[in-house]
């Protein structure tokens, strides 16, 4: 039996279009939390664009845990943080290094508490809108070398895969967009997040499902023992990575996929 879901948000649970959740996977998520099912949030996003679950985009829903920032920060549903990682400052100093030394690009750095990025350009405008929160707070990055859970690389996978090789020495990066990749402290992941709930809450890994559409959810899709890739997924990878694939979010996809898999049981 099913004793937690893990939701990524963006693209799986939070439409791009609305940028709200569909009211018909709002309902299908009470219902699940009226059989007992744990309901977590598992998200590259800031702990700070999601910690207030009582945001309009998310229908009222409340929820048993949020995993931020691709498994860098772990806490309850009531706030009690359980885990935590930062990049070494060490590979901050050496990107600040890199942007003096080379043709700059924008790059956001999420702290614990706020989100910083060197300059704002089209790209940073389009994806914010896009994701429809605000712009992060430019900042000097060389000021902000502690604490940083996570950085965004504004570019394209060959940027990505320069920067990863001759600055992040201590990092893996993931991709759910064509115009950013997420950068994390090595050995973090959506897989890491959800295994430190498990451990929390002394649950087990059979029993878990996880929805997501982007690369970085791939980790946790692989681990759960049901993982759903939603049909709007662009990635080939994502589904191949699932065990199954929703219809997609806007769709009903959630609602459509939840109650065709407890009917069936």
């Amino acid at each position: 039996m099913i004793h937690s879901i893990f939701f990524d948000i963006d693209g799986t649970l939070v439409s791009f279009r609305t940028h709200t959740v569909p009211p018909s996977a709002a309902q299908s998520i009470r219902e699940c939390q009226a059989r007992g099912i744990r309901i977590f949030l598992c998200t590259g996003r800031p702990k700070i664009l999601v910690q207030d679950f009582s945001l309009p985009q998310f229908g009222s829903l409340s929820f048993d845990g949020l995993i931020a920032q691709n498994g860098c920060y772990c806490a309850t549903g009531d706030g009690q943080v359980i885990h935590q990682s930062i990049i070494d400052p060490r590979d901050i100093r050496a990107l600040v290094n890199y942007l003096n030394d080379h043709e700059p690009f924008p790059v956001s750095l999420m702290t614990s508490t706020r989100v910083y990025i060197n300059y704002i350009d089209r790209k940073v405008e389009n994806l914010a809108s896009f994701l429809g929160v605000g712009l992060p707070q430019i900042r000097p990055l060389e000021t902000v070398c502690e604490d940083v859970m996570q950085v965004n690389i504004y570019g394209d996978i060959q940027l990505e895969a320069k920067v990863m090789k001759e600055v992040f020495t201590r990092c893996e990066s993931s991709r759910w967009h064509p115009d950013f990749a997420d950068v994390t402290p090595q050995g973090n992941s959506k897989r890491t997040g959800i295994e430190k709930i498990l451990q929390h809450y002394g649950l087990e890994r059979k029993g878990t499902m996880a929805f997501g559409d982007g690369g970085n959810d791939i980790p946790m899709l692989e681990y759960v023992e049901v993982g759903v890739a939603m049909g709007n997924a662009h990635d080939p990878r994502v589904a191949e990575a699932a065990d199954h694939v929703a219809p997609p979010l806007d769709d009903d996809g959630i609602a459509r996929f939840l109650n065709s898999f407890f009917l069936h049981l």
